[in-house]
């Protein structure tokens, strides 16, 4: 890396952020469809050119703004009950912040159309949440207590069905109820069909502080 390099790099992540900021508020506000290249530039107070120079198309750009959002820690990975009650505990995190839980609502609804640049981002993200909950779930619920026709792939996308249409109703009416708190009570039925090893503990699945 060159001295030139070293010194522009700092300004040049700044203003990165700067775009990734002004074009989460936009099309939070607007959805992506409704806002351009231009409008986002001029929010952030560069030329097109500036602007298309960090994100080449308005595609990337999205792009962009969905990986910063879904972005994880380096926490270690919890499992099976644990797991469940992270999921909880990460809504939480997300309501906290509703012009990025608007952005992803308004997004993932836009992006139901085939030629959406981020449907196959939203596919895909679907994809994996639904086998890495269904997993999650084998391990904390005994099959052998689960009414018939039920299994775990069933209660995974419940779960995320239940988060998904409790954000839509939490951001038209933000005041009459808390989104983490109905999944966790939902997750607090679960209980009776936990293994015998979680089942045992009754605060595992509960509605504790903080979840």
């Amino acid at each position: 890396m060159s001295v030139t390099e070293r010194k522009t790099r700092p300004h040049g992540d700044a203003r990165r952020r700067t775009v990734l900021t002004v074009a989460t508020e936009l099309f939070s506000q607007r959805g992506y469809n409704a806002v351009s290249i231009a409008d986002v530039a001029k929010e952030a107070g560069l030329s097109q050119a500036g602007l298309l120079h960090h994100f080449p198309t308005k595609r990337a750009l999205l792009l962009a703004v969905l990986q910063e959002r879904d972005r994880g820690g380096d926490a270690p990975t919890p499992h099976g009950v644990d797991f469940l009650q992270a999921f909880t505990d990460a809504l939480r995190h997300n309501d906290a912040t509703p012009q990025l839980v608007q952005l992803f609502a308004l997004l993932s609804a836009e992006s139901i159309s085939e030629d959406h640049p981020a449907h196959e981002w939203f596919v895909e993200r679907y994809d994996t949440l639904v086998a890495e909950l269904t997993a999650e779930v084998a391990a904390a619920v005994d099959p052998d207590k689960l009414p018939a026709g039920i299994d775990a792939e069933t209660l995974a996308r419940w779960i995320i069905a239940l988060a998904d249409g409790l954000r839509t109703q939490a951001l038209l009416s933000p005041e009459s109820f808390v989104r983490a708190d109905s999944v966790e009570a939902f997750l607090a039925v679960l209980r009776p069909y936990l293994r015998a090893e979680d089942s045992e503990d009754p605060g595992t699945v509960g509605i504790p502080d903080g979840y």
